[in-house]
């Protein structure tokens, strides 16, 4: 296949997400804000039950290691003796 470089050296898909900005001034003012209420609504609730589900896992993984041994101090190694010939 033969691909063309696009026409100005520009990037087609740049060049057509840029020419499909939206101007939203012809929303109502009532409906945009109860837009940006919602999305920070959902916003909230979906910070709020990550950091939630984020503490109980935490905790789990804090009660799993210590139930494994694994935050206990290592024992002193027996060094081991050399004998000479």
């Amino acid at each position: 296949m033969n691909f063309s470089p696009p026409p100005n050296g520009q990037n087609d898909d740049f060049a057509s997400f840029r020419s499909q900005d939206k101007d939203f001034s012809d929303i109502p003012y009532e409906r945009r804000i109860a837009a940006q209420n919602q999305a920070r609504k959902w916003f909230l609730i979906l910070m709020g039950s990550g950091l939630l589900i984020g503490v109980i896992v935490a905790f789990g993984l804090v009660q799993i290691i210590q139930k494994l041994g694994l935050t206990d101090k290592p024992q002193r190694p027996v060094p081991i003796e050399q004998t000479e010939k």
